[in-house]
């Protein structure tokens, strides 16, 4: 086991929260880490709103930010050794690196795109594609009967 620095994403939120009944607010910054800078910018945005609709707190935009930064971390040689620093028990999950599964309507709909013809080659009979989407015939809607009573 080394150690090593890895970079990361810091969301320092400064806020200033009063108990409930209170006008004194006590101002505080927390910090956040996060692997990715989409993942920081959008849970800055969830945080402010989520702040926004509570009478108590008030959040310094100001002072609030993603920001990239390094922290030290702890890095193994292989999963093997990383499983055995792990104390028996814990709740410590090894996560791993496969691929996730290929999404079935995704692969599903690809394939039919891919045997469908483009609206120009079929002069606009359905079912035909434009771009990635496509085009279905409309569906035949049973005429129906009103009747009237004299």
């Amino acid at each position: 086991m080394e150690t090593a620095w890895i970079q990361v994403f810091v969301l320092t939120l400064t806020q200033c929260i009063a108990p409930v009944g209170k006008m004194v607010c006590q101002e505080e910054a927390v910090e956040y880490y996060f692997a990715n800078e989409d993942d920081c910018a959008s849970a800055l945005v969830q945080m402010i709103d989520l702040a926004a609709r509570a009478d108590n707190i008030l959040v310094d935009r100001e002072k609030s930010d993603c920001r990239p930064g390094v922290k030290e971390a702890r890095v193994f040689a292989s999963a093997e050794e990383a499983r055995s620093s792990v104390s028996p028990g814990s709740d410590v999950v090894l996560i791993d690196d496969k691929m996730p599964p290929p999404d079935f309507m995704k692969s599903s709909h690809d394939a039919r795109l891919n045997e469908t013809k483009s609206c120009e080659e079929t002069d606009g009979v359905a079912p035909c594609r434009i771009g990635d989407i496509i085009i279905e015939a409309a569906a035949e809607v049973p005429k129906s009967q009103v009747w009237r009573q004299q």
